[in-house]
C-alpha cells in the first residue's frame, strides 16, 4: 500500500509540478506582506520543509529534518489536526519559550493542516512574521483556498500511486492502460472543472500498423508501439496523462492554456516519432491524431474520448484518400 508516512518527494517529484508549490508560497507571502511561509511535511520521522518562499533561488528541501520531539508551531498544527494563529507570541505565555520565538524572532504565526486525500496529515502549509499581525476571515478563507489547491495535488500523487501498486501500467509500453487512464482522467476532467481550466484529449492512430505488423512480424511492431509510448512520455509534460487503450492506440489527458498550440503539440509528437523511428532502424510511420477539448461543463472522460476518436477517424480517413490518390 502507498505509505503516506514517508517522505513525499525526492527532489522536484515527477507527479506534480513543485514550482506551482513554489508559486503558491510565494504568492501567500505577498498578499499577507509576510516574510516568510512555508510547507512542511510531517512525518513520524520528523519534520521537513519541502517548500518555503523564494528569496532568490530555488529552495526545493534545502532544510534538515527535524527531529519529531523539536518543539515547533507545525507540531501543534500537525499533531492536532487544527488552524493554529498566534499573533502575539512574545506576550503569551504557551508559547513565548518555542525556540522559533525566542532564537528566530517569531512574533505572528498561522498554519493550516494539509491532508492526503483520506483525512490524514501530511503537513501544514504555515506563514511567520516578525511583528504582531491581525488576519481578518477574509484572510483565513484565502488561504484555506490556497491549501486546498495544495491537497488537490497530494491526491493526484495518491491516486498516481495507487494505479502503479495495483498494476495499471501496460505491460509492453509501460505506460497506463484503458482502466488506469479512464480513472486519472476523470479525476482531471472534476479538477478541471473545479478550477477553471481547460483539458484537451488527444486519440493517436500509427497509419498502416497491421501492414506494418503483416511485412515485418509482430517483433517489429511491437518496437514501434513501444517506441510511441518513450515518444510521448519524452516529448510530453510528466504532468500529463499517457496511456494505450489498444492495439496502436494512444491517449493523451493534458491540461492547456493556448488551444491553439494543439496543432504544433500534434505535429511535434508525429514529427519526433519519425526521427526516434529512424534512429531505430524501424521503417517510416505516420500518424492520425484526433482531439477535444472540455467545455467547462461535466462531461466524463469516455465523451471526451469519443469526440476526440471520432476526429481521429477523419484524419485517418483523409490520410487513405490522399494515399490512394498518390497509386
Amino acid at each position: 500500500m502507498f505509505e503516506i508516512d514517508q517522505w513525499a518527494f525526492s527532489g522536484i517529484d515527477g507527479q506534480i509540478s513543485l514550482h506551482k508549490w513554489q508559486k503558491t508560497i510565494d504568492l501567500i507571502t505577498g498578499l499577507f506582506s509576510a516574510p516568510s511561509g512555508y510547507i512542511v511535511q510531517a512525518t513520524s520521522k520528523g519534520y521537513r520543509v519541502v517548500i518555503r518562499n523564494n528569496e532568490g533561488g530555488s529552495n526545493f528541501e534545502t532544510n534538515p529534518i527535524l527531529p519529531p520531539q523539536t518543539p515547533l508551531f507545525c507540531k501543534y498544527v500537525a499533531e492536532n489536526n487544527n488552524t493554529l494563529y498566534v499573533n502575539n507570541a512574545s506576550n503569551n505565555d504557551a508559547w513565548n519559550t518555542l525556540p522559533e520565538v525566542v532564537e528566530d524572532g517569531v512574533e505572528s504565526y498561522l498554519g493550516l493542516p494539509i491532508h492526503w486525500p483520506e483525512g490524514e496529515v501530511f503537513g501544514t502549509l504555515c506563514l511567520k512574521d516578525t511583528k504582531k499581525t491581525t488576519y481578518t476571515n477574509e484572510y483565513f478563507e484565502l488561504i484555506e483556498q490556497l491549501r486546498d489547491l495544495i491537497e488537490d495535488d497530494l491526491a493526484l500523487i495518491y491516486s498516481y500511486e495507487q494505479m502503479r501498486e495495483i498494476a495499471m501500467l501496460d505491460a509492453l509500453t509501460n505506460i497506463y492502460n484503458r482502466r488506469a487512464l479512464s480513472l486519472l482522467a476523470q479525476q482531471k476532467l472534476n479538477l478541471a472543472l473545479r478550477l477553471g481550466f481547460d483539458v484537451c484529449c488527444l486519440f493517436i492512430d500509427i497509419n498502416d500498423f497491421k501492414k506494418l505488423n503483416d511485412t515485418f512480424g509482430h517483433e517489429v511492431g511491437d518496437k514501434a508501439l513501444i517506441i510511441l509510448a518513450d515518444t510521448l512520455k519524452t516529448h510530453l509534460r510528466d504532468a500529463d496523462i499517457v496511456g494505450r487503450i489498444g492495439g496502436d492506440e494512444f491517449v493523451v489527458v493534458m491540461q492547456v492554456s493556448d488551444k491553439s498550440k494543439i496543432g504544433y503539440i500534434m505535429d511535434k509528437i508525429s514529427t519526433e516519432y519519425s526521427k526516434a523511428l529512424l534512429k531505430e532502424d524501424v521503417c517510416d510511420l505516420s500518424l492520425s491524431i484526433g482531439y477535444s477539448f472540455t467545455d467547462k461543463q461535466r462531461q466524463s472522460f469516455e465523451k471526451l474520448l469519443n469526440e476526440a476518436d471520432r476526429a481521429m477517424y477523419k484524419n485517418k480517413q483523409a490520410y487513405k484518400l490522399a494515399k490512394k490518390a498518390q497509386l
